[in-house]
């Protein structure tokens, strides 16, 4: 579970409060911190801790969510302010009053083989029958589908998928905008079918099944899922030197483990390096 902060300046270890304290009353100006009390506030508020299974946990990773769950650790406020950044851009969203059905960041909570399953969307437009999410990152998409469009990023894509099974609201259309600092981008998103038509093709039940039920059963068993590297292992991770750490001790652990090499196998007949000879009441001729 998060603790607190890590001072940018002199390292130390500091709950959220003390940091907090330190840039209200100026003191931090003396180590020319570059964040100030509000930023240092919503970067705070941002780190709650959640207690279910959430859309964004499932489609993320399951290792990260598990540690962030059984491990103290502290983050450097400038790890956190990639995800305060978008929550400037939810802000002006809630604000906005275009869309008088507009349904805003509200949650949803729904089971499946009763797993309860939590998600907040962006912004659904009942009347228009869309879902909409917003996402600020250092820079738009340029993969580009078989029709020559470019794609959201993949895990984007699922999460849309997933708040479309979530909500109780018919949605025909889904969207990702994306804001960089130098421009914005517009990607829809393909809705997943229904029933898999072949080997290959995506559904929520089969995406469910494939991330969902591991990352249950390692919550629910208290077992460190295994590593695997996705994007946010380099940059966007507040928990990367306990999952490397802990990934070591699994490494040395493998390398230590004894196994029998195949060459030391007791030989059928034969103990302790002598010839055990044919079995008592048996002859050549019986053998």
């Amino acid at each position: 579970m998060i603790k607190g902060f890590i001072c940018e300046r002199t390292g130390e270890r500091l709950a959220f409060e003390d940091c907090l304290e330190c840039a209200r009353t100026r003191v931090n100006r003396k180590l020319d911190c570059p964040f100030d009390e509000a930023a240092i506030q919503g970067m705070i508020f941002h780190q709650q801790v959640k207690k279910d299974i959430s859309v964004t946990m499932i489609s993320g990773c399951h290792r990260g969510v598990f540690i962030t769950r059984h491990y103290d650790y502290y983050v450097y406020p400038s790890q956190a302010y990639w995800a305060f950044r978008g929550q400037i851009a939810h802000t002006i969203l809630e604000e906005s009053e275009i869309h008088s059905d507009a349904i805003k960041e509200k949650k949803f909570v729904k089971e499946w083989q009763g797993i309860k399953i939590s998600g907040t969307p962006d912004l659904i437009i009942p009347s228009q029958k869309v879902l909409k999410d917003y996402k600020t990152s250092k820079s738009v998409p340029s993969y580009l589908d078989k029709d020559g469009r470019i794609k959201a990023y993949e895990n984007h894509r699922v999460q849309l998928n997933l708040y479309r099974w979530l909500i109780p609201h018919q949605i025909d259309t889904m969207e990702v905008i994306y804001f960089s600092m130098e421009e914005t981008l517009i990607c829809p998103v393909e809705i997943w079918p229904e029933q898999a038509t072949r080997k290959t093709t995506m559904t929520v039940d089969r995406y469910l099944e494939e991330n969902l039920v591991p990352l249950e059963m390692a919550l629910a068993s208290e077992t460190m899922p295994p590593y695997q590297r996705n994007w946010s292992c380099d940059a966007y991770c507040d928990v990367r030197e306990i999952c490397f750490r802990e990934l070591k001790k699994e490494i040395t652990a493998a390398r230590l483990r004894v196994v029998k090499p195949k060459n030391d196998k007791t030989k059928e007949g034969v103990k302790d390096g002598k010839d055990s000879g044919p079995e008592k009441g048996r002859t050549d001729a019986a053998a």
